[in-house]
């Protein structure tokens, strides 16, 4: 390559020469003319765009050692650690509890009051309540005279619970006496009651115990197992045993609940009451389904009564459905539900203490009750429940003046029965505006459609509570209440002859003065419009009457 140069050099120099030569041989004259002057130029310069690139297939990776020494930097300052944050609990108040409580009055001589309890634990309750009522008053009866109607009750009992970790043993034991005057009688009779031969006095001994689960979750069993026995003897020899055991038992799972309940009731009796015993034996399983708003519940409920030759079965349907349409404030529901009613001795004693004596009462079958209402909070403060139901009864009792005897003057009651309807119309409100101020008022209306009788003997197709406690500050508790009953209709005689006894209104008011958190002062001012009402036929209630008393706590 270079050889083919330095060639073509050589070649283009003899060229030049020849030419010089030439040109130098011939003498020629020319003229030149300078238009301009010259510019010479230097053309654009461009920058090749391609990078050298070297392309080496052997990676070196370095090798990099590296050593730390770790010291320790001393700044000076000592660290001090800081105390965790915890709640501070309140401080426990100071409990009283025991208390004393005496009083007064223009028919009442005197009233004592006790109670006693074990302070804070975390494992057991145990305590004891005592109450001691006598009355020495007369009531007026509709001829003007005055006839003694004293009473006595005396009430003592103990009872204690033992707390475990998911479950709780409690008990009870109770001595009750009840005395009463059979001070009522038709004035159109004449007769002359000495206080010895109108006394009746009721003693009853209770005992009664379960064992209940406490569970925190649902995901357990729950059950509550209870046994109870009672026993009653009246002034004239009468008297009753009974025992009552009783299991409940229920499971809830995601959106279901399933349960059961079973009763065994046994009753004992002398035969003046009765000469066969009864045996009642309750079955009642169940199953209830529901969701965020609404509940369902879906059983039956089966008694078997066993009484010689008068037992027999009875089968009650049970179910209940309620939707919650607006967040608690309105709550409709609808069921179906029935009972069997045991009128056993004790029961009917408190109902009616004036029965004659060895009374046997035969138990009443509530064969179907259909209900429906609706029932919620109007706000935080207010709660609200109406109801109607529809009841088919037989052997529904009804106590009328005995005149059996030809001696009778009427002052004591016998039992009937009836098969009817009942129709009822219930409605409940109940205010707390705050902490201090709280009432509440109950309405029932009756009406019953009777099948054999003219009307439901003494029973009222109306009656209203209302109940109200105010509290000043801690200092003043003010409380009253209002009680109501409709018309009642007693039978006479045992043709249809009867009398009505009229409506009455109750009203009573009370007050306490707490001098200090130990000591107070307290007075009660009984049925306030002096209106000595039939509650029962010729038997008058008290009118006006005062009770003053001082109750202490330590």
């Amino acid at each position: 390559m270079i050889r083919k140069t330095l060639i073509y050099i050589q070649i283009l120099g003899f060229l030049v020469l020849g030419v010089k030569n030439s040109i130098a041989q011939e003498e020629l004259v020319k003229e030149v003319q300078v238009v301009k002057p010259y510019e010479p130029t230097i053309s654009d310069a461009y920058k090749l765009n391609h990078l050298p690139k070297i392309s080496d297939t052997v990676k070196v990776i370095p090798e990099i050692k590296y050593i730390l020494q770790t010291k320790p930097l001393s700044v000076g300052y000592s660290v001090i650690p800081i105390k965790p944050a915890k709640m501070v609990g309140e401080p426990l108040t100071k409990l009283t509890n025991s208390y004393m409580k005496i009083g007064i009055g223009t028919k009442m001589l005197p009233m004592i009051e006790g109670y006693i309890n074990n302070k804070r634990s975390k494992d057991y309750s145990i305590g004891a309540y005592y109450k001691f009522l006598n009355s020495i008053g007369n009531a007026t009866l509709d001829n003007n005279e005055k006839e003694f109607a004293g009473f006595s009750d005396n009430d003592l009992r103990f009872f204690g619970k033992k707390y475990f970790k998911s479950s709780i043993i409690q008990g009870e034991m109770g001595l009750l006496s009840n005395t009463r005057y059979f001070y009522g009688y038709n004035t159109q009779m004449d007769t002359i009651l000495e206080k010895d031969n109108i006394k009746q006095n009721f003693l009853s001994l209770n005992l009664d115990a379960n064992y209940k689960s406490s569970y925190v979750d649902s995901s357990h069993i729950n059950y509550d197992f209870g046994f109870k026995l009672d026993y009653i003897k009246d002034n004239f020899e009468n008297n009753e045993l009974g025992l009552n055991l009783a299991g409940d038992i229920n499971r809830i799972f995601t959106k279901e609940m399933v349960g059961a309940n079973i009763a065994i009731m046994h009753y004992a009796t002398n035969e003046n009451l009765d000469s066969v015993n009864n045996t009642i034996i309750k079955l009642n399983p169940w199953v209830g389904i529901f969701g965020d708003k609404w509940r369902i519940k879906a059983g039956i409920i089966v008694f078997s009564d066993i009484k010689g030759d008068n037992s027999k079965t009875y089968y009650y349907p049970m179910g209940l459905l309620e939707y919650d349409m607006a967040n608690h404030y309105l709550i409709p529901y609808a069921g179906v539900d029935g009972k069997l009613e045991i009128n056993n001795f004790q029961r009917m004693s408190a109902v009616n203490p004036f029965l004659v004596p060895g009374t046997g009462v035969l138990n009443t079958d509530h064969k179907l009750i259909l209900f429906g209402g609706i029932r919620g909070n109007f706000n935080s403060t207010t709660y609200y429940n109406f109801k109607v139901s529809y009841t088919l009864i037989d052997n529904m009792p009804l106590f009328i003046n005995d005149f059996e005897n030809t001696d009778s003057i009427g002052n004591m009651f016998g039992v009937i029965y009836d098969d009817l309807e009942l129709v009822n119309y219930f409605g409940e409100i109940s205010v707390s505006p705050s902490e201090e101020l709280n009432f509440n008022v109950k309405v029932n209306y009756n009406d019953y459609i009777m099948t054999t009788e003219a009307k439901a003997w003494h029973k009222p197709s109306f009656d209203l509570s209302f109940t109200t406690k105010y509290n000043l500050r801690q200092k003043i508790i003010l409380k009253g209440d209002i009680l109501a009953i409709g018309k009642r209709f007693a039978k006479i005689d045992n043709s249809v002859g009867f009398k009505e006894l009229e409506s009455a209104i109750d009203i009573n008011i009370g007050a306490e003065y707490r001098y200090s958190k130990v000591l107070s002062g307290f007075i009660q001012l009984n049925n306030l419009l002096s209106d000595g009402y039939y509650e029962w036929n010729y038997y008058p209630t008290y009118g006006f009457n005062i009770m003053l008393g001082l109750t202490y706590s330590f």
